[in-house]
């Protein structure tokens, strides 16, 4: 039969392992003790003390030697205050309203230091209570190897307390740590812990970060991000403490365009999992560590944030949360930290939300791969332009034209729109640096080293380029195209390739902004001779054919004479080096061409 065990002793090594073996990190005291304020301002605002969260604030001052974290939140009731803050692992909250869970916390903080005071007050009491905990008793009792003694018996022993008369309508509570040890000294240097403090705590963010979540179109999430838990953090002479989210990724400079967020699935048994958001930038690279406290996508619950590197394995690649801002706040009230905050308790329902984090991070990685690729097709655009800066011999300049023909080609089939609207943020930031900063200079390019429809090439003709830093109308180099002496034709071979490579040119589509599109393609044939009087004469037997072929466009004026005059060119050209032998097939390539344009 089974028997009932006499009462069990809970040990000393308890203590030990709450007060000076909690976290590995001592920082975390300072994000204990804000989301003990948070609960506690939480709690004012639900008994109408304060009248909303923000009215709460949590002012921390760091001294010499000494620290002091106060609140205004409700404080507690003189004649349960004693117990609440002895007692070990007897916490009232539920983590479900309350950021606290375990009752364990608050005791934390007496590692670092050799006497850790707490001080409260209630609202109508009139009644301070203050409750001291000597640690250097306790690193005695345990030097001392005093196993045999029990854990309340060990917090009788270092616990004094006291009350005070204080102001009826005085409502706080106040966390001293007295004598910081010089092994957590860590905790006096005010400027690394404003930063920390920035990354953990339940705040608000900077004006200019609040102006790119109130422009998000996707309005649910602006009134949910909004809605999220902040309170008011000061330290020393800094008030309002914000995080450090700006306009720009600090860690490599990437400009940050918009906000695009997220909600995870719904899971099938365990409902909401949780929301978030990222920055959208062109990912240029990793970001920067040293430089950028920010980096990553972080985990928070109650907007407290959980260890900044617990989702870098939910990426394929340890480097993937490396490209990202970001921030995912849990939804699902059973998921809740572990005791250290370093990560989840363990349960199915952790266990479905990191699965839910790991497939959408999937979509993640192809974002910085898609912006990857794009990235180096346009340097190569760059570099080709670049290049042509430097040339004289017409010759080379048509073969480099012929590449950048070819780069323009891959970089737009690389920007093709994707199924996902997060790879289409990329896909958007490259084409508008395309057409901001090259694509004029490339259809310059293009166009000069056409052959002129009315007067030919001659040694007056000049190469006028642009350069992509210049503004508008800038040139940075002009050079006559000097004749070329080879024959005006080419081989069967050459031409059929040519006409092949026609066959499959994407002509520009009818949009609003016509042939000046960021969609439209580039047709241009790639030439290596210049024009011989032959070919002038035969450019003049063409120009009606290319009006009949143009004429339906004419007629529906569905574009500009502008953009007209290019396609025009485009097509004379085209006619212009084609082999008589395949000019019939050229021609009515050109009609159907044409005619999708209608």
């Amino acid at each position: 039969m089974a028997q009932q065990i006499e009462n069990s002793t809970i040990g000393i090594d308890l203590l030990k392992m709450l007060m000076l073996q909690l976290y590995s990190n001592p920082r975390c005291i300072y994000r204990e003790y804000i989301q003990n304020a948070l609960d506690s301002i939480n709690d004012a605002v639900r008994l109408g003390i304060l009248t909303k969260v923000k009215d709460g604030h949590v002012n921390i001052n760091i001294s010499s030697n000494n620290i002091t974290i106060e609140d205004n939140g409700t404080g507690i009731k003189a004649d349960c205050a004693v117990k609440y803050l002895t007692d070990i692992a007897n916490s009232i909250k539920n983590g479900v309203i309350h950021a606290g869970l375990y009752g364990v916390g608050r005791l934390s903080g007496g590692g670092y230091c050799d006497i850790l005071e707490f001080d409260t007050s209630y609202q109508g009491e009139g009644v301070g209570t203050v409750v001291s905990i000597d640690t250097r008793i306790l690193r005695r009792l345990l030097d001392e190897n005093k196993n045999e003694m029990s854990a309340e018996d060990a917090m009788c022993r270092i616990c004094t307390t006291q009350t005070y008369e204080v102001d009826n309508d005085k409502h706080y509570f106040i966390v001293r740590l007295r004598n910081i040890t010089n092994s957590a000294s860590i905790l006096l240097d005010q400027s690394d812990i404003l930063q920390y403090i920035k990354e953990v705590a339940p705040i608000d963010y900077s004006a200019t970060f609040n102006s790119l979540i109130n422009l998000s179109d996707q309005n649910e999430f602006v009134e949910r991000h909004k809605s999220v838990s902040k309170i008011r953090v000061s330290l020393n002479e800094i008030a309002d403490i914000e995080k450090s989210y700006d306009l720009v990724v600090k860690g490599n400079d990437d400009n940050i365009e918009k906000l695009r967020y997220f909600e995870l699935p719904v899971h099938e048994k365990y409902g909401s999992m949780g929301w978030g958001w990222y920055a959208v930038t062109d990912f240029s690279g990793v970001i920067n560590e040293e430089k950028d406290y920010n980096v990553g996508i972080r985990l928070r619950k109650h907007n407290i944030s959980l260890d900044k590197n617990i989702l870098n394995s939910c990426f394929k690649e340890t480097r993937g949360n490396k490209y990202f801002y970001g921030e995912i706040f849990i939804s699902n009230d059973k998921i809740v930290p572990d005791s250290g905050r370093q990560g989840l308790a363990a349960s199915e329902e952790a266990d479905a939300l990191l699965k839910t984090i790991r497939e959408y991070f999937c979509v993640l990685t192809q974002v910085y791969y898609k912006a990857s690729r794009l990235k180096t097709k346009l340097k190569t655009v760059q570099e080709i332009v670049d290049s042509i800066k430097d040339k004289t011999d017409p010759a080379v300049i048509s073969i480099l034209i012929g590449k950048l023909k070819d780069s323009v080609s891959e970089f737009e089939k690389a920007s093709i729109r994707d199924k996902n609207e997060e790879v289409n943020d990329v896909i958007t930031i490259y084409r508008e640096k395309y057409n901001h900063n090259l694509k004029q200079i490339v259809d310059k390019l293009i166009g000069n080293i056409s052959i002129e429809e009315e007067n030919g090439s001659n040694e007056n003709d000049t190469l006028t380029v642009n350069d992509s830093k210049s503004t508008e109308g800038d040139t940075i180099q002009e050079r006559p195209l000097q004749p070329n002496n080879t024959n005006s034709t080419r081989s069967s071979v050459d031409s059929n390739n040519d006409l092949d490579n026609d066959k499959n040119a994407s002509f520009p589509q009818h949009t609003q902004e016509g042939l000046g599109s960021k969609e439209q393609s580039h047709i241009v044939g790639t030439l290596t001779t210049q024009p011989s009087s032959d070919n002038l004469n035969q450019k003049k037997k063409d120009k009606g054919g290319v009006d009949e072929i143009l004429q339906p466009l004419i007629n529906k004026k569905l574009y500009t004479p502008e953009q007209l005059a290019v396609l025009r060119k485009v097509l004379n050209t085209m006619l212009m080096v084609c082999p008589s032998s395949k000019k019939r097939n050229l021609s009515v390539l050109m009609h159907s061409a044409i005619a999708s344009l209608e």
